[in-house]
């Protein structure tokens, strides 16, 4: 008996640009800049000082005083060192934090399908590779900070309705439809 073959599904460009912009709408996009609890002298400059200060002014992280005795390097003296600590605001949101990798900044969409395979058979699964452009929404309001202007990913999300983001998805069909495939066709 020979093996029954399906016929090789369809997969219109409307089709795709609803799957692959649903998909982009749920997976938040988290921001870590740096592990928190996080000490700091409260005089520093540096651009962690003014990106932890955003982070608390917008509630996301507490702000403790705190003294330290430090050693000068190359001499036995001590100085005092006045210090900021930044930590999360309470358990919950450090697990919380800590299990998604960071502050949630947004999520993606759909701008446009550049360009859309047809349809391939890789194993037992037809598949098919879109390069799509997007960008991001929901940014929250601390992002747009100057503090951040440094920091690329965030920088490149506020630009990202006039230059948007590149990449390359896959679509697979499981027999019944398409729906979007979170790795490379064959789990390649």
């Amino acid at each position: 008996m020979l093996p029954v073959v399906s016929a090789q599904p369809v997969l219109t460009e409307n089709q795709a640009i609803r799957i692959v912009d649903s998909a982009l709408k749920q997976q938040p996009l988290f921001w870590q800049g740096f592990a928190i609890p996080y000490s700091i002298e409260r005089s520093s400059k540096h651009k962690d000082a003014a990106m932890l200060e955003v982070l608390f002014n917008h509630k996301k992280l507490t702000r403790h005083k705190e003294t330290q005795v430090v050693k000068v390097e190359g001499s036995k003296r001590k100085r005092i060192s006045l210090n900021y600590r930044y930590d999360f605001i309470d358990q919950q949101a450090s697990e919380y934090i800590a299990f998604q990798g960071g502050f949630y900044y947004g999520y993606g969409r759909l701008k446009k399908i550049l360009q859309l395979s047809k349809p391939y058979l890789l194993g037992d699964s037809y598949y098919a590779e879109a390069y799509v452009q997007w960008y991001v929404t929901d940014i929250q309001e601390w992002v747009d900070a100057p503090a951040f202007d440094k920091a690329r990913t965030l920088r490149r999300s506020l630009e990202s309705k006039q230059k948007p983001f590149e990449k390359r998805v896959y679509l697979q069909y499981d027999g019944n439809q398409w729906g979007f495939w979170r790795g490379k066709p064959g789990g390649l």
